[in-house]
């Protein structure tokens, strides 16, 4: 039949067979023809594979020629070499160390710890590993020992291999190394140009073709197929080219990545020169071990450093950079100084948080703002890196149940609901940029035991702690960078408890403590704009919903310089201010009244367990801005497990968003840090 005709767009089997059987029941010599277990329908089955087959291939072939929709490693690394993007590979974990050799032997002398020296690490998960140096250091005898001072440890075995080049067997000078997890970082490469020649070159990795000349002493590398990393040279116009029957010599480590990270003990495999009295003290715990870039990696980080341009401007040029270059991060936050406070211009500020550790020792700061951040940024612009700023959330839940729909006692349902708790913190915290949403976290509550929970409330307390100086007398600010709660006289902050001298000299055990105000005046007027062309005093009027208080302004050559509260006045919350007269104009200010400022005093309970106040006025506690000052305090010793003080507030909203170098989280081994309450209901 001449109208017959087939659906080329259905590409499953079944319909596929479906359309060339009504195809082939539309021709005369089908029109009864029962296809089902015929030797036809057979043919029909391997025409529909066949068919099916091809789409779905050529499917697959259409989606692996895109980077954002390619899902075979080799494909998204081939599209990503385009870009000039080489994804990372497997990083060793580093550890600082002094290594000291004693000789019992005062002769003066010098002794070299050689590039390849061997040593065992303490067991982590009852597992040692091998860690390495990979530079030679050569040091001059103190008395009877040889201190190595800053020694540099590496995790891994340290491997070599050479290759020989022939340019009819290998025009494009291109050597793949045979180890698949091997750290790229490590690689040291020499090349001998022939056979009778005992001169050895070495050479350096260049990422960048616009870095190097037709004479430089160059390597690139790249992943190949197979997963495995080559290394290859120049033309001779991009670098220099090899000589035909050069030697070249290639050694890195074979790392296992993240597994050694945290190693904090070492000892040596063999003796170092002749001397077998070796004592190793480790400086910085090993850190940075990282396991090969995985391919979603790949594909969002290689679009990303392509719009940077391989260069340091923007915050995200900083991110991508970092990202590939420094991979044992976790999470990673860029702001600008003039964000900061107070603002710092000409500056770019940097946190990171390791994977496996709160946070990056002062050695990797160094090395990252050294070998990482400062040949690309700009010249005028300085980098700093900055711890993280934990911010704990201690969270407190009060459920009702109805216990004839569970069989479970009520330690199993508030084990349940602590995993519940830190489920919604692993999937929406612990990362910068991160947003706390207590209506998500009563819905993660809830959603426990749909079937037996009435419902529930939750109370959200931020808590941030800080190291005193003990012994010594210092003041802190401590930041919780969110807005925090006025407190109640039922519902304040709370600190940990710590020793201090009372004002008579007597040890006392004290503890820090929100002063109640049961009225509230004016605190000060900030002037933020000084107007211009005042001759007298403008009139100051201060309006809000409290009483009496009274305001002059200060004049220096024309301008407002400041404004004096004459009259705090009482039971302000809010209040606004008015400038008018003395011939000036455009003069602006702010009020701020105590109840965005509160008081923060050291108290202590005596043995009728009556409160007594230390200090009353030990420190300020600025709401809005979410910032405790604390006055100068001597801080004899802390009574915290982590020796930390601790101060805990509510938090004003329910929603807390984290900025710049804060990171939102709970801390599962604090006890205190989830608190659940059941109710049974009762029907």
């Amino acid at each position: 039949m001449a109208n017959a005709r087939l659906q080329i767009t259905d590409l499953d089997f079944d319909q596929i067979k479906n359309n060339l059987k009504s195809y082939l029941q539309q021709q005369s010599e089908f029109t009864d023809y029962d296809f089902e277990g015929s030797s036809l329908g057979v043919l029909l089955d391997i025409l529909a594979y066949n068919t099916h087959y091809n789409a779905y291939y050529l499917n697959m072939v259409a989606n692996e020629a895109f980077l954002d929709t390619a899902m075979l490693r080799d494909s998204v690394v081939s599209h990503a070499k385009t870009l000039n993007y080489i994804p990372y590979s497997y990083s060793a974990p580093r550890a600082i160390t002094t290594i000291t050799v004693e000789t019992n032997d005062t002769t003066p002398g010098t002794l070299t710890l050689p590039r390849g020296q061997t040593f065992s690490s303490n067991l982590i998960d009852n597992m040692s590993y091998n860690f390495t140096t990979l530079q030679d250091y050569t040091v001059t005898k103190s008395g009877s020992q040889f201190v190595f001072e800053n020694v540099s440890l590496y995790e891994g075995r340290l491997v070599n291999y050479n290759f020989s080049f022939t340019r009819n067997s290998n025009p494009k000078s291109i050597f793949q190394l045979p180890d698949n997890n091997i750290d790229t970082n490590t690689l040291y490469v020499t090349v001998t140009d022939n056979v009778g020649n005992t001169a050895t070159q070495v050479y350096n990795h260049v990422s960048d073709v616009l870095d190097v000349d037709p004479t430089t002493n160059a390597y690139f590398i790249q992943e190949a197929r197979n997963g495995n990393y080559e290394i290859y040279f120049g033309d001779g116009v991009i670098a220099k080219q090899l000589v035909d029957g050069s030697t070249v010599s290639v050694s890195y480590l074979i790392t296992n990545g993240t597994t050694a990270n945290k190693a904090n003990g070492f000892v040596p495999d063999g003796p170092i020169g002749i001397y077998s009295i070796v004592d190793v003290v480790v400086n910085d715990i090993a850190a940075g071990g990282a396991i090969r870039e995985p391919v979603d990696s790949v594909k969002y980080s290689a679009a990303a450093q392509y719009a940077t341009q391989n260069r340091l401007v923007t915050f995200k040029d900083y991110e991508t950079y970092i990202r590939s270059k420094y991979p044992s991060i976790d999470s990673l936050s860029v702001w600008g100084g003039e964000t900061d406070v107070p603002p710092v211009y000409g500056k770019v500020y940097i946190s990171l948080k390791p994977k496996t550790n709160y946070y990056i020792s002062e050695t990797e700061k160094q090395r990252i703002l050294t070998d990482i951040i400062n040949p690309k940024s700009i010249v005028a612009v300085q980098s700093e890196i900055r711890d993280p700023e934990y911010l704990y959330l201690i969270v407190e839940t009060s459920v009702q149940y109805d216990p004839k729909k569970t069989t479970l006692k009520e330690d199993a349902i508030k084990t349940n609901i602590r995993n519940s708790i830190l489920s919604y913190r692993d999937t929406n915290l612990n990362r910068f940029g991160a947003s706390f949403v207590l209506s998500k976290l009563q819905e993660a509550v809830d959603n426990t035991d749909v079937n037996s929970f009435i419902g529930s409330e939750a109370t959200v307390r931020v808590q941030r702690r800080f190291e005193p100086n003990i012994g010594n007398s210092a003041s802190y600010t401590v930041k919780f960078n969110v807005p925090i709660h006025r407190g109640t006289i039922t519902n304040k902050l709370k600190s940990t408890e710590f020793d201090v001298f009372d004002t008579s000299g007597v040890r006392r055990t004290a503890q820090f403590d929100e002063a109640p105000q049961s009225y509230t005046g004016i605190s000060e007027i900030l002037v933020t704009n000084p107007g211009v062309g005042y001759t007298t005093a403008p009139t100051v009027t201060i309006s809000g919903d409290g009483s009496n208080a009274t305001a002059e302004a200060v004049i220096v050559n024309g301008r407002i310089q400041k404004i004096l509260v004459t009259n705090r006045g009482i039971e302000y919350t809010q209040a606004t201010v008015s400038i008018t007269g003395g011939n000036g104009y455009g003069a602006e200010a702010l009020v701020v009244v105590d109840a965005k400022v509160g008081v923060l005093r050291t108290i202590y309970y005596d043995s009728l367990a009556q409160r007594q106040i230390i200090n009353a006025n030990a420190g300020t506690i600025e709401y809005d801005n979410g910032i405790v000052n604390i006055n100068d305090i001597r801080f004899l010793s802390v009574n915290s497990s982590d020796d930390l003080v601790h101060l805990t507030i509510e938090a004003e909203k329910g929603i807390i968003q984290s900025i710049r170098n804060t990171i939102l989280t709970i801390d599962q081994d604090d006890p205190v840090s989830i608190v659940t309450t059941l109710t049974q209901y009762s029907s």
